[in-house]
């Protein structure tokens, strides 16, 4: 957590500098490399590395981390292959003509991503989390310094692009160094027979987990997919922005009271009481947080992020709805997991899915503000009915 909160803070304190060094423009377009990069990650290791922790033996546990990184050289390979067969509809599609070579590094950050993932999880099964923070610290440490660097010498667009990579590979990098020292992969060596064992008792993975993930990481990020297709890279950029913004102070809270509420709710006997205070302390937590947005909020884009970015605080306003009550049921999305009960938000999370794209296309003709609204209210009552499911659960559990 500590290192986790070292790294938000560096990120968000270089907020202000890029925006001033970079463009919405630039901004879209890297909002879109990375959100296509974060989708192919999201499934890139079969979801396999999630199952590294389970194994008795530290040897069974190697045989998972070998399965899940062949995923992740397999996904990256087949995504290279499909981004030069399909390099001219996607540039069209998504209109990024001008910047239209980067896609070809989505590959090197899915690669990098992934390798990470897999690395994390096996130093977390030796609870190396040290090692973890001091990544993610280097990460974001090295990812701004070389963007602000790109953005002095005007590298535009690949100059986000290349500071996200170089900060990736020194994520993956560090890992590595500290796993020569501790959990050393060298102490370990492939077994076919046990990986041909590990592969198949874990199947449900890439069967259940990764279609899961795979719909979730969409759901983050598409708005980022829609607005390119509906408008333009300039408006991702300002929403990216906004909604960067308004859900840092948010992200600081939910990486330790969601992990407080798992460890409480697994303890008490008065499970749907402190489900419901939970949610309820959340939801006024961010509203009193986000508040000054509502009012003020072109006026403190436009002051604390530069004159052309004014029009994000618009859309944080538009935004602020959803990111209220997100924020107040994620910090008690564990008890589905707690209940054994994650079929009901993957049901939730196609149903999401599937009215958020009517929405876009049946309003498409619509401005920016009135799409952003709709979407915003009905993606506020969606994560209300989630909640209010979770509560239900509780009290039939109860009884």
């Amino acid at each position: 957590m500590s290192g986790t909160a070292i790294a938000q803070t560096i990120s968000l304190i270089s907020i202000p500098i890029l925006t001033r060094l970079f463009t919405p423009d630039e901004f879209g377009v890297f909002a879109v490399y990375f959100g296509i990069s974060s989708l192919l990650a999201s499934i890139s290791g079969g979801r396999y590395e999630l199952a590294i922790m389970l194994p008795k033996k530290d040897l069974n546990s190697y045989q998972i981390l070998i399965i899940s990184f062949w995923f992740v050289i397999l996904t990256s390979i087949l995504s290279l292959f499909f981004l030069f067969i399909f390099f001219k509809p996607i540039s069209i599609l998504l209109e990024i003509q001008s910047y239209k070579y980067f896609i070809f590094l989505i590959p090197i950050t899915v690669f990098l991503l992934g390798t990470y993932n897999i690395l994390s999880q096996w130093l977390s099964r030796f609870k190396k989390f040290k090692d973890i923070a001091i990544s993610n610290v280097s990460k974001n440490s090295t990812a701004v310094s070389s963007k602000i660097a790109a953005g002095l010498i005007s590298l535009n667009v690949f100059g986000l692009v290349i500071g996200e990579i170089i900060g990736q590979f020194f994520s993956v990098l560090v890992l590595f160094l500290r796993n020569k020292k501790d959990a050393s992969l060298k102490k370990y060596k492939i077994n076919k027979q046990i990986l041909k064992q590990e592969m198949k008792e874990n199947r449900n993975f890439p069967f259940f987990s990764m279609p899961m993930a795979f719909l979730n990481s969409i759901s983050v990020n598409i708005l980022i997919y829609i607005l390119t297709i509906i408008f333009n890279t300039t408006i991702v950029g300002l929403y990216t922005q906004a909604n960067k913004v308004i859900n840092y102070p948010l992200n600081f809270i939910t990486s330790s009271f969601a992990s407080v509420f798992y460890q409480k709710l697994t303890k008490t006997g008065r499970k749907s009481k402190l489900y419901l205070y939970s949610y309820l302390i959340s939801f006024f937590t961010a509203l009193v947080i986000l508040l000054p947005v509502v009012f003020w909020g072109e006026e403190l884009f436009s002051f604390v992020l530069g004159k052309k970015w004014a029009f994000s605080g618009n859309i944080a306003k538009l935004i602020i709805p959803i990111a209220v009550f997100g924020f107040a049921t994620r910090n008690v999305s564990s008890v589905f997991s707690l209940l054994k009960k994650q079929e009901i938000t993957l049901i939730w999370q196609i149903i999401f899915l599937t009215f958020a794209l009517l929405i876009f296309y049946n309003f498409k003709a619509e401005s920016l503000e009135k799409i952003l609204l709709y979407f915003s209210v009905f993606g506020s009552i969606m994560y209300f009915i989630l909640a209010i499911i979770g509560y239900m659960l509780l009290q039939k559990e109860k009884k």
